[in-house]
């Protein structure tokens, strides 16, 4: 669990000085502000957050229709189809093969996989399995929540 917690709306009073503000002339000057009647606090700014990062999010088909944010239909690394004929050569990266004459993808080889595997590295430059299958790691990450979030991790 993260020790340090950052400020959202909810700042210490402050007086007026070189490089801080004045609580009392800003709640003067932004007299109808939520902040400044309770209306919106840490704990409400939380609440709606976590809520558009859980389940289903819908914009209304204005961009991306529904869309959920639990991760649920990732795919599963395992069920990847690859070869020749336009397949990619690993879950991870395209067949690297060239077709043998002119630039039909249609064409590419199904030898391109090996070469394709060959070149594969280890994984990423961050921390955990860099190779692990999306549909394995989705449900842990998408089950987290704001304030148990760990900097540099995902689990």
């Amino acid at each position: 669990m993260p020790t340090a917690h950052q400020t959202r709306v909810q700042v210490p009073p402050t007086t007026s000085a070189n490089g801080s503000t004045d609580t009392t002339a800003l709640t003067l000057a932004f007299p109808g502000s939520p902040v400044y009647h309770g209306e919106v606090t840490d704990a409400t700014v939380t609440a709606t957050y976590q809520a558009v990062l859980d389940g289903d999010q819908n914009d209304g088909g204005h961009t991306f229709g529904t869309v959920n944010m639990d991760y649920a239909a990732t795919p599963n690394i395992a069920e990847v189809v690859t070869g020749g004929g336009g397949l990619p050569g690993s879950p991870w990266a395209p067949n690297i093969a060239s077709p043998p004459a002119g630039q039909n993808p249609t064409d590419i080889p199904s030898s391109g996989v090996e070469a394709t595997n060959r070149a594969r590295g280890t994984g990423g430059a961050f921390n955990g399995n860099g190779l692990e299958s999306p549909s394995d790691g989705s449900a842990r990450i998408g089950h987290q929540r704001i304030g148990s979030l760990m900097t540099g991790r995902s689990s």
